[in-house]
């Protein structure tokens, strides 16, 4: 009789243990990382009879844990490399709009300042039209500045996401490197007997580090789980966690760098940053924004230089010759803070038209520097002075081997552009040569307005008369000495005829005796020539050698426009690819109320056929009794 209330009591309790754990499942349906757990059950035996083998009712083996690892890793995976593309392409979309709006576009500044040159130039006496050239002047210098402004608060984003996501990576680890504690504290070397809520936090746990930067990890025989970041950087290790945070760069003071390690022993581990929102925003900075900043830096740098040189070969309404129209800044080098030398270099820019839109790491072994251009790899290896890429480079004091140095041409570059010119007389619109021809000339020959090659010229704004001595040939003569610098050169129609820093062309069949000079414009006026010259410029392909300056701006917003939609097609394609991986992994350890529902009907008839067990035997039991009485 003992042997039916055993195996009735039994099967009692495994079924109520089955049905609290239904419960459990039910009750944490919505529960985040939560995985469904199952009662395993056993017969339980008494061992052999003489006349058979009997049992003994049924006992519960475990509670079993529903878990995949390979579809939780593929989760992480895909949730680290979604998080990362999402980051780059939150970023990268806004900074799309703004290089492309026309409200702080630079594109639009850079027509309307060529536009109001071309007014300027069809009456160049008229102060209302200047005035209107030095206002879009501002405003286009504005236009740089104002972009700039927009890559810095970008820049700033960029870094207070970077600090909060890092500590958010710390405060995980922190944690999870109790719950590795607790879990071997817990389970031995037994993940069965192992409690299931501790698993699945520390699964959560690794899905939360994995939205910030990619994740591997190892389980160890005790039960502890090792966690790998990045590209295999150790977060945490059995029951203890490394520290990661951030501090500001070595050697670029408005960046970060990302440190790992324990009290006074840190890395770098800017060089293993990979997945999850950190690689999407060092990705977005490396990618995306820092060459932005470099092609604004150096359209500005060469827009500025190239309008300098041009109006200084100009003569303003006093006749005085042409002042810069913009300024700009000097080239930035930032020394690393680990340098032990005395070292400090300098920089100036020689020629714009060289200018790589990059910066350059230079690392001095003790006899030489090595600059490596960030923008390719390229390197140059020589003592200073070192010219570099249109930079002259020079150093004073004494630096140490393997000590480091940033030199950045382009870098803000556009943030320094300043419009110098405010008083419309100033504006150099006239050439500093005149030409004219002897209203006396028999032949129909033209001379064309000069052009200034070199305005240092010493002799430049010396008169000097061309007089033809035959129809084919003329003679080239000082007007203030009539010493004659050249005879009998022979007269081609539009060839180039270049003395004292000016060339000029004549044109048209020529009769002896016809002349033509070349003199100082000491009145400023008369001429338009250097405005027209400067207004060529919009068409030049200067930036590069293969841009005019709309071009060039225009090829910095396509190269944003490609990352910016580049991103954005992986962020949905990756946000697919995570969906099907969340769906798979639920598929085996999320909870179905519908499967739920029908283990909760078969234990509760279960457990009531149990007690119906005990019933039956208490019954048989008080039969018993009443015989005996």
């Amino acid at each position: 009789m003992t042997g039916i209330f055993s195996t009735g009591k039994s099967a009692l309790f495994a079924f109520q243990s089955a049905l609290a754990t239904t419960s459990h499942n039910i009750a944490n349906v919505n529960t985040e990382g939560y995985s469904r757990q199952r009662v395993t059950f056993e017969a339980l035996n008494v061992g052999n009879r003489d006349y058979d083998y009997q049992g003994a009712g049924v006992g519960i083996e475990r509670i079993q844990r529903i878990h995949d690892e390979f579809a939780t890793t593929r989760v992480n995976s895909a949730t680290s490399e979604h998080s990362e593309q999402e980051a780059h392409f939150q970023m990268a979309s806004r900074l799309d709009n703004l290089v492309a709006a026309d409200g702080i576009s630079v594109s639009p500044a850079i027509s309307d300042f060529f536009n109001a040159m071309q007014d300027a130039n069809a009456d160049p006496t008229a102060i209302a039209s200047r005035g209107i050239l030095i206002d879009k002047s501002e405003q286009l210098a504005q236009r740089f500045q104002s972009l700039q402004a927009q890559f810095d608060d970008a820049q700033v984003e960029t870094n207070a996401r970077m600090q909060a996501s890092v500590s958010s990576v710390s405060e995980y680890a922190t944690t999870l490197a109790e719950i590795n504690v607790q879990i071997v504290s817990a389970s031995g070397t037994r993940e069965q007997s192992t409690s299931a809520g501790l698993l699945d936090k520390r699964d959560k746990l690794i899905s939360d580090i994995s939205e910030h930067i990619s994740v591997n990890t190892v389980v160890q025989e005790n039960g502890a789980m090792n966690v790998f970041i990045g590209k295999g950087m150790p977060l945490v290790i059995d029951g203890k966690a490394q520290t990661i945070t951030t501090e500001p760069d070595d050697t670029y003071p408005d960046r970060l760098q990302i440190l790992l390690g324990n009290g006074n022993t840190y890395v770098n581990m800017d060089a293993h940053i990979q997945g999850g929102e950190i690689g999407g925003l060092t990705d977005f900075t490396s990618n995306t924004l820092y060459p932005a900043m470099q092609q604004l830096g150096r359209l500005s740098l060469v827009m500025a230089d190239t309008l300098n040189q041009q109006h200084a070969k100009g003569v303003d309404t006093n006749g005085d010759t042409g002042l810069d129209m913009f300024s700009t800044s000097e080239p930035q080098v930032f020394s690393s803070s680990g340098n032990s030398g005395t070292g400090t270099i300098s920089a100036t820019i020689d020629d714009v038209n060289v200018l790589e839109a990059s910066d350059y790491l230079l690392r001095f072994d003790g006899a030489n520097f090595t600059a490596t251009r960030t923008s390719d790899g390229e390197q140059t290896t020589g003592p200073i002075p070192l010219n570099l890429d249109g930079m002259n480079l020079s150093i004073t004091g004494t630096p140490n081997a393997g000590d480091t140095f940033i030199v950045s041409a382009t870098n803000r570059a556009a943030g320094s552009i300043t419009s110098l010119i405010t008083d419309p007389a100033k504006l150099a619109l006239a050439g500093q040569l005149s030409t004219s021809s002897n209203i006396s000339n028999l032949g129909d020959s033209r001379i064309s307005d000069p052009e200034v090659a070199d305005p240092l010229s010493a002799s430049l704004k010396d008169p000097i008369d061309i007089i033809f001595n035959s129809d084919t040939s003329y003679n080239i003569v000082d007007v203030n000495s009539g010493a004659t610098l050249a005879s009998s050169l022979t007269y081609s129609e539009g060839d180039t005829i270049a003395l004292n820093g000016w060339e000029v062309s004549i044109s048209g069949a020529a009769r002896t005796g016809d002349t033509h000079r070349i003199e100082n414009n000491a009145t400023g006026q008369g001429n338009n020539v250097n405005g027209l010259a400067l207004a060529e410029l919009q068409a030049s392909n200067i930036v590069d050698g293969t841009h005019n300056f709309n071009d060039a701006y225009g090829a910095m917003v396509s190269g944003v426009g490609t990352r910016t939609n580049t991103a954005e097609v992986r962020t949905d394609a990756l946000a697919t690819l995570k969906t099907n991986a969340i769906n798979r992994q639920q598929s085996t350890q999320g909870v179905s109320l519908d499967e739920e529902a029908i283990d909760l009907t078969r234990y509760q008839q279960a457990y009531q056929a149990s007690a119906q067990i005990i019933s039956t035997a208490d019954t048989l039991f008080q039969s018993i009794l009443g015989a005996i009485r």
